[in-house]
This record gives structure tokens, C-alpha cells and sequence, in this order.
């Protein structure tokens, strides 16, 4: 499966080079100061304020004293970490065409993207949510910050399964019941869905003041409508409803633009909310995903 992918050593190597493209709260705080990508001393001042009693004399700038004949504190520009989620929809659907490995491309996604995130020591999770018989199942990771813990994910990685309903409005509710702090949000899904609904969720994590990225998969049969000629029986993997249909060219390009007519749908939702949108379509297309696509959008850099 493909999701094994993002635990071999070559693949890793590739995305040595990358960081996430997250925006950062930026604070001040006297002597509290960011060096490259370790929290402590550093080199980037941010401004001047008189000295207070009580503050830490290290921190006085005795070139403004010089100068100034005033006791002057220099303060110094802090990247707080971030809190990154991956949350990686794991709805019947997601099997479906088995194939296409479409669960194993969203799975692999979001574990590269947590490998990214830790190089800056952000700390980071994978979580995988389906709707089964009427209850949300919302399954995460622990936070894991240090890439020598990375590993610590693979248990959770491959024991994902597709199953159930997709209900992306219950799944964030659960997360947002969680209170976390208001961090980085990644939504791995095809989107096979009410538009409603996935519009809804969307809002409630932007609402949340979470920067919310959306990541849309889908296989290479299903997104080309690659299938075999002929009268077949089609049952829908997450309503059980079937029905008979006839497979041939006209009903390809009818299959192919309802997949562009969804993926434009969750672009202009997207777009509305000021949400960073990436299309990754076919399993055989990680590596150029990870490397050249998802930087180009903006998701890693």
C-alpha cells in the first residue's frame, strides 16, 4: 500500500529539503529570541523599550545606554510553534476503485506533511475520521514535535481502513471539541460529499482561527474514468444504493466532468474562505505531488 511509502528512507530524503507553508503568530518578548528553526537565543531584534524594574538585566543594550544616557531593553522578534493537524478522511469511498490506492495517497500525504512540520519542531498529528452506523469515529495520533519520533506514526498509518460514511461537519465537530489552540488544519478528502457540508466544516475551522489547507484526492481510474466498456452494476460504497449503468465513451466524458465540476466546486468553497486549495489526483504522482505541486501552492515551500 501506498501509505508505506512515507516511511522509507529514500522518500524521506526528498522532503528533507521542504517546510510547511504556515503562517506564524509573531510576538515579542524580551530575551526570548528564535534562531533559525531552535526556540531560544537568537540574533533577530525586534525593537527597543525602557528598562522596567524586575526585567532581566542580560537583555540591556548598553550601546543605547552610550549613546542615550537611558537604561534601554532590547526585545527580539519569536516564532511560535505551531500545532499541525492532518486529518485524513478515511470514508468508504476512499477505498473505492481499489486500484487507485486513493486512501493510501491521502494517508501518505499527510504523514509526509507531518514529517515536514517536525523539522521546525511544530508539533504535529494524524487523525482519520468516517461516519459508522450514525456515530462519528474520529481516530488521532498523539502530537509528536522531533523527527526521531517520527516513526511513531507508522502503527496508526497503516491500520487505517476505509469504511463508513463521509461526515466531514461531525468530524470537525469532534476536533474543535477538543479546544486546541488555534493551529494548522489539513483536510485530506475527495470530497465525495455534500457540498453543504463540506462548506460548513470548512467555515467552523476558519471560524476557529485555524489556517485550514485542503489537500483533494483522487485516484487515476476514477478521475479519468478509465473503466471497461460495457453494462455494469454500480453500488455506491457508502449508501449501499445500486444501480445499472452502461459504460462507454459518453459516459466517460459525463463521469470526467462531474469530477471537474466537483474539484471546481471545493475551489471556489476554498477560495470564499480564503483557504489554500491543491488538487492531488493519482496515486503514481506522489513524488511530483509532494515535490512540485504542493510547493507550488503554497502547502509546503
Amino acid at each position: 500500500m501506498l501509505e508505506a511509502r512515507a516511511f522509507e528512507p529514500e522518500f524521506l530524503r526528498k522532503l528533507d529539503r521542504l517546510v510547511l507553508g504556515i503562517k506564524r503568530a509573531r510576538t515579542v518578548r524580551a530575551g526570548q529570541r528564535a534562531l533559525g528553526r531552535i526556540q531560544g537565543l537568537g540574533i533577530e531584534p525586534e525593537n527597543f523599550r525602557a528598562y522596567a524594574p524586575g526585567d532581566d538585566l542580560r537583555f540591556l543594550d548598553w550601546n543605547a545606554f552610550a549613546r542615550f544616557d537611558e537604561l534601554m531593553l532590547r526585545t527580539y522578534r519569536v516564532d511560535r510553534q505551531v500545532e499541525v493537524t492532518a486529518l485524513v478522511d478515511a470514508s468508504a469511498s476512499m477505498g473505492l476503485p481499489e486500484r487507485d490506492d486513493k486512501l493510501g495517497l491521502a494517508l501518505a500525504i499527510g504523514a509526509s506533511l507531518a514529517y515536514i512540520g517536525m523539522a521546525d519542531n511544530d508539533a504535529v498529528r494524524i487523525g482519520a475520521f468516517s461516519m459508522h452506523r450514525g456515530a462519528m469515529k474520529l481516530d488521532a495520533t498523539p502530537f509528536h514535535r522531533r523527527r526521531e519520533s517520527y516513526l511513531n506514526f507508522r502503527p496508526f498509518v497503516m491500520s487505517v481502513k476505509a469504511g463508513g460514511e463521509t461526515r466531514l461537519g461531525a468530524a470537525v465537530d469532534q476536533l474543535l471539541l477538543q479546544r486546541r489552540p488555534a493551529g494548522t488544519v489539513v483536510v485530506i478528502s475527495d470530497f465525495l460529499v455534500n457540498e453543504s457540508d463540506v462548506e460548513d466544516a470548512l467555515k467552523r475551522l476558519v471560524a476557529a482561527r485555524h489556517e485550514v489547507k485542503v489537500v483533494h484526492v483522487m485516484g487515476e481510474q476514477e478521475s479519468t474514468a478509465s473503466y471497461p466498456s460495457g453494462l455494469v452494476r454500480v453500488r455506491d460504497a457508502e449508501t449501499g444504493e445500486v444501480r445499472e449503468t452502461v459504460l462507454g465513451p459518453t459516459t466517460a466524458a459525463a463521469i470526467r466532468r462531474k469530477v471537474e465540476k466537483i474539484a471546481a466546486r471545493i475551489r471556489e468553497i476554498c477560495t470564499t474562505h480564503a483557504i489554500t486549495y491543491a488538487q492531488a489526483f493519482g496515486a503514481g504522482n506522489l513524488e511530483s505531488i509532494m515535490e512540485r505541486e504542493l510547493p507550488r501552492l503554497g502547502i509546503v515551500r
